[in-house]
């Protein structure tokens, strides 16, 4: 069965569990712990992708001299969805302006946030107090950054350039080989993950009632995430490519990456998802399907940046803030470039751009931002599902620029 048609079953089955279990506080807990677990595979996988994976990509565009091409793609790209994607929130917001609910977290004394924040990226920093292999795997996400340079780095001398070099050039791009296999079957059955990450959303959605409670702030944060990504997004790809591809193909053959991103509510348990739809059904070369998949997951938060702007605008909105067109347009500069460095703490990209946001603006909200965490699985969920589509046409776009794509048959699609 193709992916595209197992992830969407995951959503309607998901869906209906949760239907189902709405009222079970115990079925809700189950899930959620469920969760934890089973999304840790992914980021387990994601390891030894970017040890074995990243330096033979990266030896490899080098070996070709292909550098430049690609860094130039994936830079023009990052900065063209980073700059243009929250456009799209002020312009909604300010056609019609909405207000953030309130929840049971808001108006909490103290800076939450700054604390929340500040836990985050402690804890990713601790992570790299490496004390044996074990731990390294078990905090992925915090030695993400460090392990990607240190890879680059061993990438770089890894170019097959001279006979004593080619072996272990050799040698790595068969442990490539094999890892990515093991990334094509979590792939093919990640849907089971996809339907515990999702029933856990919208049972942890239904347990809080925030977005319930105020239907048309969900409805705002699922159209501003429906603009992005089947007009702004495509319109975007399809200049990239000279409107010589099909933007909603590509979309399509990249469900099962985007669906496992809104599951997770965040990108890198869908590093493994994104690499191998990008290989097997997009017609990426490895090395570039590689390479852009994990430049993109670091960098480019347009997704995030949108989300994060929309939250802002109505947070100042909830608090009795009147916001004219120049204030909006500061705020939205503002969210674009914190989005560049809410790499520090994967998963909680839309609450760091919220909060370094407000502190580049000098706003204080007197604890209102802390209404946030209340709905960050929403939030984080929307932020990686847009993320994850660029990364997906990111992929494609270096492939293009490279002319490297080829067509894949349907029959051979994940």
């Amino acid at each position: 069965m193709k992916t595209w048609f197992t992830y969407i079953a995951s959503i309607l089955f998901a869906a209906a569990t949760a239907f189902l279990f709405a009222d079970y506080e115990m079925a809700a807990n189950a899930f959620s712990i469920a969760t934890t677990y089973l999304l840790r595979i992914g980021t387990l996988i994601t390891i030894p992708l970017i040890v074995f994976s990243f330096p033979s990509a990266i030896a490899s565009i080098r070996k070709d001299r292909m550098g430049a091409k690609v860094f130039s793609s994936l830079l023009s790209w990052t900065l063209a969805t980073s700059i243009l994607l929250p456009v799209v929130p002020s312009v909604i917001f300010y056609l019609y302006p909405s207000v953030f609910p309130v929840t049971s977290s808001a108006g909490s004394q103290g800076d939450v946030v700054g604390y929340f924040v500040n836990y985050a990226v402690s804890s990713n920093l601790n992570a790299l107090n490496i004390t044996n292999p074990f731990n390294a795997i078990a905090t992925a996400s915090g030695i993400f950054i460090p392990l990607l340079i240190l890879s680059w780095i061993f990438g770089l001398f890894l170019k097959p350039s001279s006979d004593t070099i080619r072996p272990a050039y050799a040698v790595m791009n068969s442990f490539s080989e094999v890892i990515h296999k093991a990334a094509r079957f979590y792939t093919v059955y990640g849907y089971v993950i996809a339907y515990f990450a999702l029933t856990d959303l919208f049972l942890s959605s239904y347990v809080e009632k925030t977005v319930i409670a105020v239907p048309e702030f969900l409805l705002m944060l699922l159209i501003i995430t429906s603009v992005i990504i089947f007009a702004l997004l495509p319109l975007l790809f399809a200049i990239f490519t000279k409107f010589k591809k099909n933007p909603y193909k590509v979309l399509f053959l990249s469900i099962s990456s985007i669906i496992m991103a809104l599951g997770a509510g965040n990108t890198i348990s869908s590093i493994a998802t994104n690499i191998s739809t990008a290989r097997a059904s997009l017609g990426v070369q490895k090395r570039n399907a590689v390479t852009s998949t994990f430049f993109l997951t670091v960098f480019a938060k347009g997704g995030s940046a949108s989300i994060s702007t929309f939250i802002v605008l109505t947070l100042i909105t909830a608090m009795g803030g009147i916001l004219d067109q120049n204030t909006i347009i500061f705020i939205t500069l503002a969210s674009i470039a914190s989005s560049f460095v809410s790499f520090i703490s994967f998963g909680m990209e839309s609450v760091i751009i919220t909060y370094i946001a407000l502190k580049m603006l000098n706003i204080d909200l007197y604890g209102a931002e802390s209404a946030i965490i209340s709905i960050l699985m929403v939030t984080n969920g929307l932020s990686s599902m847009i993320d994850a589509a660029i990364m997906a046409m990111g992929s494609k776009v270096v492939s293009v620029h490279t002319k490297t794509d080829i067509e894949i048959p349907y029959k051979d699609y994940l």
